[in-house]
């Protein structure tokens, strides 16, 4: 998973956890029931570990690009100090 990935990552699991919270609030509040508060809660929290914990594709649309091993071979960053 790449940085922006991570990032869409966290912004989806707010989006879910927070709508699922407010829907299962007002589903709760209009049957007075507790529990299918957090039956609407518990679900949105599954969908949100389903849809953010594994690596999807879609979350690898950026790579990081990472220094070649020739770079570093030709000594530059062994702190040789230009003087």
């Amino acid at each position: 998973m790449d940085f922006k990935g991570m990032a869409l990552s966290e912004t989806l699991f707010y989006y879910i956890i927070i709508i699922s919270g407010a829907v299962g609030w007002i589903i709760g509040f209009l049957h007075q029931n507790f529990l299918e508060t957090f039956y609407v809660w518990s679900l949105g929290l599954g969908i949100s570990i389903v849809l953010c914990v594994p690596d999807w594709p879609f979350f690898n649309r950026n790579p990081v690009k990472w220094l070649d091993k020739s770079v570093l071979e030709k000594g530059v960053g062994k702190g040789k100090v230009k003087g």
